[in-house]
């Protein structure tokens, strides 16, 4: 045993963006040239009051931490676990006001809750350590939950939650709810024929009414991972070095909206005259129409990234250049995810013509005089 050593740490740290300046103070700000005043015949610029919230504050994350650091055979093996947790509060957001409490129907304020978990696990080993061989390999892992504790000034306990995310149809297809995940999908849930080919227009009555309305709409699934993983590893020989990183996230969602939109019969002709192409998987559903809420369009974005992959070599000193380094470098190389969509490292965890990313090569060539 090399080293072996708890930790245990306590923060608070403040978060300010959101706030513009002086929100917090009663302020009069001139008038634009399209909200003059008219006296007589002359129009006239005049100030105006501007929203303001006189107890706004910055957000409060506290953080908790507790790791055990280890080493062994001469830091061949050495790594680190640790546990955390985070409780951020007075979250900032934009919100409607009561009407007559202010001077406009929205204020930044501070509201809203967000507790987070989880454990991080860090490994490096070096399988191989010789005078001309070095091989090092590194992994490691982390889980994740993140729930909303409180996102409403007033209580109820009848509230859905707050629609957010990009707008379909009229809404946002996630949603804030107290005691869930935060930007879960609020969609239905589609029922399938007996071949599991699934049925248009046809979801489940989940209260049990009769009727098929937004007191149907589930939350389903998240855009966040619950496991995120990376290996790299490096082998040096004599004048030669080799590197490769690999990514992994497991259970992060993904609402397919470009399938949605274009995988419907309705797509072909849509608001003009002209012929669009379709979506292949009207194939297998033969949709007429958007469906616009259903859970079949939300996939398991899972995935295995191949980063990147490098290869150097140091021809050392070459005449009068006292070092000579060559190398390439490949990043993107490929992606393994059973997600029908472009890419499966979508952020906002809803696809809508989401532009992928980029695969690269590159040659370097390095002198030192």
């Amino acid at each position: 045993m090399d080293d072996l050593k708890l930790r245990a740490s306590y923060g608070v740290t403040g978060q300010q963006e959101g706030i513009g300046n002086y929100e917090y103070l009663p302020v009069y700000n001139l008038g634009t040239a399209y909200a003059q005043y008219r006296f007589g015949d002359q129009y006239h610029l005049v100030y105006r009051p501007s929203v303001y919230n006189r107890d706004l504050r910055w957000e409060t994350t506290k953080a908790f931490n507790y790791g055990l650091d280890f080493a062994f055979w001469k830091n061949r093996l050495s790594g680190a676990i640790d546990y955390y947790t985070r409780k951020t509060h007075d979250l900032l957001a934009n919100v409607p006001v009561a009407a007559g409490t202010n001077f406009d129907q929205n204020a930044t304020i501070n509201v809203g809750n967000v507790e987070s978990s989880g454990f991080e696990f860090q490994l490096n080993t070096v399988p191989i350590q010789k005078d001309n061989l070095r091989w090092e390999v590194n992994f490691n892992a982390t889980n994740q939950h993140t729930k909303v504790t409180n996102i409403a000034l007033v209580q109820d306990a009848n509230a859905i939650g707050t629609y957010v995310g990009p707008n379909v149809s009229g809404r946002g297809i996630q949603i804030l709810t107290t005691g869930y995940q935060p930007y879960m999908f609020y969609v239905y849930k589609q029922l399938y024929n007996e071949a599991g080919k699934p049925l248009e227009g046809v979801y489940a009555d989940l209260n049990g009414d009769g009727a098929i309305n937004e007191k149907d709409l589930y939350r389903y699934q998240s855009p966040a991972a619950k496991w995120l993983f990376g290996f790299n590893t490096q082998l040096s020989y004599k004048k030669w070095t080799a590197a490769a990183t690999l990514r992994a996230n497991l259970g992060n969602y993904v609402f397919n909206n470009t399938k949605m939109n274009l995988s419907a019969w309705e797509t072909v002709q849509y608001v003009d005259a002209s012929i669009n192409n379709l979506h292949r998987d009207y194939l297998d559903t033969q949709f007429q129409t958007r469906q616009y809420y259903s859970d079949f369009y939300v996939e398991n974005a899972s995935f295995l990234r191949m980063e990147n992959v490098s290869v150097n070599y140091n021809f050392g000193q070459v005449g009068k250049i006292s070092n000579l380094r060559v190398g390439s470098v490949a990043q993107n190389i490929f992606i393994v995810s059973k997600y029908s969509g472009m890419d499966s490292e979508v952020p906002s965890g809803f696809d809508s013509s989401f532009y992928p990313r980029s695969r690269t090569f590159s040659l370097s060539l390095n002198m030192d005089f």
